[in-house]
């Protein structure tokens, strides 16, 4: 296991990791697409080239693709597309209403694992026909957990990122025991206390694949929480980030 510890206390590097969330031009529209089992899900689709490949961005449970407003566009300025998706275990952020979970509870669809992973999925498709290239999975909490899960499943699957990632879905399923043995190139990150915890989760990822990020400025924050302002060191996870991305080329 890469445990990646970043001293960005050089303030080169700040500057460098902070200059690089300039936005260029990036075309936004909302989009919809079928879950296999009839559900309309929304997302948030943000283009900076057709031939870039695709990040899909999936929210904290609770949440909405509003999650990753900020995220998404300087995600683009990666050299990336990226859609954020509306997923069924979701309800508002950011004034942004969840739809996808909004017409699964007009429907009383179920909200299982099994049955948010078809959202994610549905994402996958709809990336792949927009680009021949194989996408990179971006989640959150639990969600970030699943991602993890479908990565570990789906060739069509590049890399993951996790972000606080954990035993959400316990005991239907074990999300340590069902992402043993990914070989794929995987991010995990969290605060500074859940360190020791999302460790021991992908302590069965094989080492040669797996980066986990510690933040060493301060506690750091939760989920998405750690790439905004309300974490006051979030460039060091943006610059974490910046590396993993530059391995990926």
């Amino acid at each position: 296991m890469h445990i990646l510890r970043i001293g960005l206390r050089s303030a080169g590097l700040i500057l460098f990791a902070l200059g690089w969330s300039s936005f260029g031009v990036i075309r936004e529209s909302t989009v919809t697409f079928l879950a296999e089992d009839g559900l309309v899900v929304t997302a948030d689709q943000y283009v900076s080239a057709p031939d870039h490949p695709y990040i899909l961005l999936f929210h904290e449970q609770g949440s909405s693709r509003g999650e990753f407003q900020k995220i998404a566009r300087r995600l683009c300025n990666m050299n990336y597309n990226c859609l954020a998706v509306d997923v069924r275990n979701g309800e508002s952020w950011n004034f942004v209403s969840n739809e996808t979970a909004k017409l699964c509870r007009e429907s009383r669809c179920p909200v299982t694992h099994s049955d948010i992973e078809l959202d994610m999925l549905a994402a996958i498709r709809y990336a792949t026909q927009e680009s021949s290239q194989p996408v990179i999975l971006f989640g959150s909490g639990a969600n970030g957990s699943l991602c993890l899960k479908i990565a570990t499943e789906q060739e069509q699957v590049k890399a993951v990122i996790a972000l606080s990632p954990g035993e959400y879905f316990l005991p239907s399923i074990h999300i340590e025991d069902a992402i043993r043995g990914l070989t794929k190139p995987a991010f995990i990150t969290s605060s500074q206390t859940e360190i020791p915890y999302v460790s021991r989760l992908a302590s069965g990822i094989d080492a040669r694949y797996l980066t986990l990020f510690e933040p060493q400025l301060g506690e750091g924050g939760r989920g998405t929480s750690a790439l905004t302002e309300e974490n006051v060191h979030n460039s060091e996870y943006w610059f974490a980030l910046l590396l993993f991305f530059k391995v990926l080329v």
